[in-house]
């Protein structure tokens, strides 16, 4: 007999809501403990960081004449460092089981001698794109400004959720 209304039909929606929030990825039933929330909002706050110094680069390499002392070098000294520690913003339980929004995929810590190998390899490329601004060649710089933003990218295609592009006007 179908539930019409009433108890019977308040106790299967809570019975579909507990199992789908139970086995549903990304999703926890209880909240972040704040210092998740905080480290999860540094860790995006820095990658975010990082994307903007590499977009004011890739821009001031559109103009005729760039502004090495004001725009280039100090954008790639952002990245250099910021890339410096950018493994260590990943520790266990700061994925979406923790509770808190993220674009960080379980594959980080699933996968994690590949997302290791990325992150290393990305840090090449932000030590090599600091060492082209100092050198103050524009074709050595743009040259390694695509390098690097071709080592972002290979670590956002398996391991940043899709969402991130729908979410970020990316």
């Amino acid at each position: 007999m179908p539930f019409v209304f009433g108890v019977g039909r308040v106790a299967l929606a809570a019975a579909l809501v507990s199992f789908v929030g139970i086995s549903s990825p990304g999703f926890s039933a209880h909240a972040a403990s704040p210092q998740i929330t905080t480290q999860v909002k540094q860790r995006q706050d820095k990658l975010r960081d990082m994307g903007s110094a590499l977009k004011s680069i890739t821009d001031e390499l559109k103009k005729p004449k760039v502004d090495w002392d004001n725009t280039i070098i100090p954008n790639a000294q952002t990245i250099k460092d910021r890339s410096a520690y950018l493994l260590n913003w990943f520790p266990k339980g700061s994925g979406p089981e923790a509770g808190v929004k993220t674009y960080a995929l379980p594959a980080i810590w699933q996968k994690n001698d590949d997302f290791q190998k990325l992150g290393k390899a990305s840090q090449a490329e932000a030590l090599k794109l600091d060492q082209a601004a100092n050198g103050r060649n524009v074709d050595a710089l743009r040259a390694q400004a695509v390098a690097m933003g071709k080592a972002c990218k290979a670590c956002h295609d398996d391991y940043r959720s899709k969402d991130y592009e729908k979410e970020n006007d990316e």
